[in-house]
């Protein structure tokens, strides 16, 4: 089965801007980056009928001679000497790496007028061994020695009688060893031949026998028809012709940028291609599975013709199937227009919304906001361990957002950067998420920790080094190296004045004095040293984030002074284009992204901020250690404003972008992706900065410019020129072929003589089957379905349409391969679509339209005790612990802050209950009513008593009460609409007991069958007594009995009622009467059943 990679991840995400920069620079400069042999621009390709290698596959000779002339008389001496060597390339077995692409792609659909190719990483592979007896040098084709058939799979099936055991692989081929299929041909015995190896089983030259092979049983038909001598005459015919298959092969040189794929590896890229002759089958009405075989052909021109055995063994080098579909069906055309059509902004349907919601029900204006903003609720569990649900999203939304100041608070542990949705209740965990994301994304890398803890190190110890330097230089105490080089003369003198004695007396008593030292706290905590360190630490940070010569940030374009910071700033960049986060954290929810769909995006800053400012924080070991987060992070703000040496613009940020969903991605992973800035004919390829399929059939696309401005005006999506598709025709029927033929120029655009209709094709009349000189398409060979080109009048048929119509813009003389590549492929759809400047909502304003409580605020208050301490100008450490015990334990308001509303609302955990001035099920006139017994069973216990059947144990904590409901095997045909489980509520007065007066769990769940929900209400019945509901509802209209096999119901944090007003000499033991409700319907007919249950 053939494999080849749909999804290449980039050794570096950064590419793309990178050669942009490197180009722009070497511009500049005036100098080349690369001596390219050929140069291409966008939208450029070169085709060549073949791309021979110098020397082909086999045994060569190298012979080398010297005359020597002997002295000065005639004597000469002559030399020879002879080299043996052979040239290897694949003849089995094709290299892992060696397939670029096929089409149609393993297990995709496509029309019948498709012919099947592959594209080849090697440009020289198909020609690398010899096909023919004897090569035509100044010939203008070259015949491969491979080529692509097409079966059926019943025409490859074949039960070998001589073997019944075997059994052949999906795509019908058989694994043996040279050695054993030359034991078979030599044999005589079975039904097939072969020239893999040589008519009396011996093998090939070069050959092992354990060399394993794939081979195909090919039908003698099929196989004369494949290799017959279009103009041979009729029993003429004594060898196999492969002349055919020199014009189904030829070498495309492209232009590579805006592919996702072939663009890695730079703006040229060499492909060669093999095109299959035969199309699917034309008398289907449904989708049929086809095989299709890149074989080799080596040797075949000396097999004798026609084949009189039933097989004919070939070698099949790759493999894989597809499904044909039948006339008319979906195409690459009706894809991109679909695509263009879905277009949309990246979050959930508005669609999808309103069909949640009953036709009466509407949902809350708040919740529908906060899903349109890009939003889903996830599990959360807080701190103090209970589990609930929170908002979240990916830093790719659906509005623009202000991002306002660039400065922002750091964090410690994220926690405080969740924020609290006044309004429904619930955390928003968005940015606490990405910063956490962020710190695992940081340990997770080695390289970055180590590079990280290393430079926080090397701040600090430098930091600190300078800082005392400089408090000891200010006490007369350190000099540094200029300081003592100035004082050499001084010394100089001094040392001179060594020989005076009287020079070294001071008076009697001054040897006995001691020597006066001065002495400083110089930890970390000092007032002084706090005061120069923060000075110093940004002196050293940006020193070290330096080039080498000191004049610029480190921009990757320079030389670094720290190896630490090349590493951590190549890091960070990378995490700002998305480099290694999970896919499920930008793709929140898979509604987002349906099939065939086209979604674009802004790009949160805040949300990319947070996951940096996570990763750093990795290094910040002690308190202080913050302080040189936030200096890194200023170094990073400089290098994104600062324009690199040669460059007009600072390094490119991605700030859009768009996800696409289709199967294009899969038919093409190199599609191609054009983005138009001002100039409306000539793409930018600068705006688009990243480019990957990170999955099969989903592309992502990042750039830096707004989609609708003037920098951005309309993107292009294309079919990629070296895995388009190609087609016998654009329509092909069981009794005609339309074949346009398309004006190709082979001569120089600038020579070229002006044709208005240069992109419209020659149409001819439709070719009948019924011709029999019929130029274009067999249909039928010999009573066999052949559906194949008819090589070579095919190529004959269409230069001569060439020569007589297109003149002097045409000078081929003979048709070529390349004629062919161009002729066959199939026309080049592209999708183009106009940038609307309201795509987006919101604007860059303050202002931007999304929730308030988004924005991540600084803090209100100011720590008054570092400052106090850094105004200070004494050298004694004082930190009061902020705290005055003195005072009532309250917080002050501060000063000029208007304090916040109280709001009623429940935990996040909380469950809000409703209450309802009547019972959720009331019963209708018409509904057929019966007493027990009931078609369930019910038991009621605690979860941790489960021994105590209807009966429940009064505590003072919380419990969970287990509702068990089983079925009878009684009425299993009836429709189960509804159980209704009313329990007394309220406060045990009246004699009347009840199970709870207040309720605050999380609610209630299903046990096991989760095809139903249970809500819980509490309503109002006659008398007006309250009672607690649990409504079991199933999610679909209705589900039958017989197949519901456990309803049971958990109520989580459930408190029994205060039962210390109870009169039991007067009302005896409390008994709670709980009654249950069932509801059915069978043929429009309703039932309700009632069962009372005392606990």
């Amino acid at each position: 089965m053939v494999a080849y990679t749909i999804c290449r991840t980039p050794p570096q995400t950064r590419y793309l801007p990178h050669r942009y920069a490197r180009k722009a620079i070497a511009k500049k400069n005036g100098t080349t980056l690369l001596s390219e042999p050929e140069k291409l621009d966008p939208g450029q390709e070169r085709l060549y009928s073949f791309y021979e290698p110098s020397l082909r596959a086999g045994h060569h000779i190298i012979t080398t001679t010297q005359d020597i002339q002997l002295g000065t008389g005639n004597q000469k001496k002559h030399l020879e000497d002879k080299q043996e060597f052979t040239v290897i390339t694949p003849r089995y077995k094709l290299p892992v790496s060696a397939v670029h692409t096929v089409y149609p792609p393993q297990g995709h659909t496509d029309n019948v007028e498709i012919l099947p190719h592959i594209v080849l990483n090697d440009p020289q592979l198909p020609w690398a061994r010899v096909a023919v007896e004897k090569v035509e040098r100044e010939s203008r084709g070259r015949v491969p020695w491979l080529a692509m058939l097409v079966f059926r799979q019943e025409e490859l099936h074949w039960n070998n009688p001589a073997h019944p055991e075997e059994k052949l692989s999906g795509t019908k081929t058989l694994t043996l060893t040279l050695g054993e299929l030359g034991k078979r041909v030599a044999s005589g015995t079975e039904n097939f031949t072969t020239k893999i190896v040589k008519g009396d089983g011996s093998l090939m030259l070069d050959d092992e026998p354990d060399t394993a092979l794939d081979i195909i049983y090919v039908p003698k038909q099929h196989f004369n028809s494949f290799f017959k001598d279009a103009n041979a005459s009729p029993g003429s015919q004594k060898k196999c012709d492969v002349s055919r298959y020199q014009w189904l092969s030829h070498t495309r040189n492209i232009n590579t940028t805006g592919m996702a794929n072939s663009g890695i590896d730079g703006e040229l890229g060499v492909f060669s291609v093999v095109i299959s002759q035969r199309v699917g089958p034309l008398d289907i009405t449904e989708p049929t599975d086809l095989i299709v075989h890149l074989v080799s052909i080596e040797n075949l021109w000396s097999m004798n013709y026609p084949v009189q055995k039933d097989r004919v063994a070939l070698c099949s080098l790759e493999s894989w199937s597809y499904t044909c579909l039948p006339a008319n069906s979906f195409n690459i055309w009706d894809a991109f227009r679909h695509v263009g059509k879905e277009h949309d902004v990246y979050r959930i349907d508005p669609k999808i919304v309103e069909k949640t919601l009953a036709p009466e029900k509407k949902m809350d204006e708040r919740l529908k906001t906060r899903l349109l903003d890009g939003y889903v609720m996830t599990r959360y569990r807080t701190q103090t361990g209970e589990e609930t649900a929170a908002w979240m999203r990916g830093p790719f939304v659906p509005k623009i957002i202000d991002h306002g100041d660039t400065d922002k608070e750091i964090s410690n542990s994220g926690q405080d950067l969740q924020i609290m949705d006044k309004v429904t209740g619930i955390m928003d965990i968005t940015y606490s998420t990405a910063w956490q994301l962020g710190k695992a994304l940081a340990l997770a890398d080695q390289g970055f920790t180590t590079a990280l803890s290393r430079l926080s190190v090397t701040i600090s110890r430098g930091s600190m080094d300078e800082t005392k330097k400089s408090l000891l230089k200010s006490q007369g105490a350190f000099q540094d190296k200029s300081e003592v080089l100035g004082q050499l003369v001084e010394s100089l003198k001094t040392l001179r004045s060594l020989h005076n004695p009287s020079g070294l007396r001071k008076g009697p008593d001054a040897r006995w004095l001691p020597s006066s030292t001065l002495s400083m706290d110089m930890s970390r905590q000092a007032v002084h040293v706090q005061q120069q360190y923060l000075h110093h630490l940004k002196e050293t940070t940006r020193k070290i984030t330096r080039n080498i010569s000191g004049d610029r940030v480190y921009d990757e374009f320079n030389n670094p002074l720290s190896p630490d910071w090349m590493i951590i700033c190549s890091w960070v960049l990378d995490r700002m284009y998305l480099a290694g986060v999970p896919a499920h954290y930008y793709i929140p929810d898979p509604t987002y992204l349906q099939q065939e769909t086209l979604r674009f995006f802004h790009i949160d800053r805040h949300w990319i901020d947070a996951m940096i400012d996570g990763a750093l924080s990795i290094a910040s070991h002690l308190p202080d250690d913050e302080d040189k987060r936030i200096e890194l992070k200023n170094i990073i703000n400089e290098l994104l404003e600062q324009h690199p040496e040669g460059l007009h613009y600072p390094p490119q940020r991605p700030s859009f972008g768009f996800f696409l969903r289709s199967q294009l991605c899969i038919k093409f992973p190199d599609l191609i992706v054009e983005a138009y800035g001002s100039d409306p004919d000539v793409p930018d390829p600068t705006i688009i900065i990243r480019q990957e399929n990170i999955s099969e059939g989903l592309l992502l696309v990042l750039f830096d410019k707004k989609p609708g401005s003037s920098e951005f005006t309309k993107l292009i999506l294309r079919e990629p020129p070296h895995q388009q598709a190609f087609a016998c025709g654009s329509h092909l029927t069981k009794d005609e072929i339309s074949v346009p033929v398309t004006r190709i120029y082979t001569v120089p655009l600038e020579e070229q003589k002006k044709d208005k209709d240069r992109n419209f094709p020659f149409i001819h009349d439709p070719y009948p089957k019924s011709d029999p000189n019929n130029p274009m398409f067999i249909w039928d060979d010999e009573g066999v379905p052949i559906s194949t080109l008819k090589l070579p009048a095919y190529a004959d048929e269409v230069q001569r349409i060439l020569v007589a119509n297109m003149k002097e813009n045409y000078t081929e003389d003979v048709p070529t391969a390349t004629m062919m590549g161009i002729q066959l492929n199939h026309p080049m759809y592209f999708l183009q679509i106009d940038m609307d400047k309201t795509l987006f909502a919101g604007s860059s304003t303050e202002n931007d339209g999304m929730l308030v409580g988004l924005k991540m605020l600084k803090p209100r208050r100011k720590n008054e005790a570092l400052e106090a301490a850094v105004r200070s100008e004494d050298y004694v450490i004082h930190r009061p612990s902020g705290i005055d015990w003195d005072v009532p334990f309250h917080v002050q308001p501060v000063q000029g802050e208007t304090p916040l509303p109280v709001i009623s609302l429940p935990a996040p955990h909380i469950r809000h209950i409703p209450i309802l001035p009547f019972p959720p099920t009331p019963a209708s006139d018409q509904t057929l009513r019966r007493k027990s017994p009931t078609l369930f069973s019910y038991s009621i216990y605690p979860l941790r008593e489960r021994d105590l059947i209807n009966q429940v144990n009064k505590k003072d904590v919380k419990q969970d009460l287990i509702f068990s409901i089983h079925p009878n095997r009684d009425n299993d045909y009836w429709d189960l609409k509804r159980v209704t489980i009313s329990i007394p509520w309220g406060k045990t007065k009246d004699s009347r007991p009840t199970l709870m007066d207040h309720y605050d769990g999380t609610g209630a769940t299903m046990v096991s069958d989760f095809r139903f929900n249970v809500t819980t209400t509490i309503g109002t019945e006659a008398g007006d007594k309250m009672f607690f509901y649990l409504t079991i509802l199933p999610r679909a209209a209705s589900i039958q009995k017989m197949e519901v096999k456990n309803l049971s119901v958990i109520l989580n944090g459930m408190l029994i009622g205060d039962y210390h007003e109870w009169h039991s000499g007067r009302w005896g033991a409390p008994k709670v009467t709980i009654s249950v409700n069932e509801e059915y319907q069978q043929n429009n007919t309703k039932m309700e059943v009632e069962v009372v249950l005392n606990l």
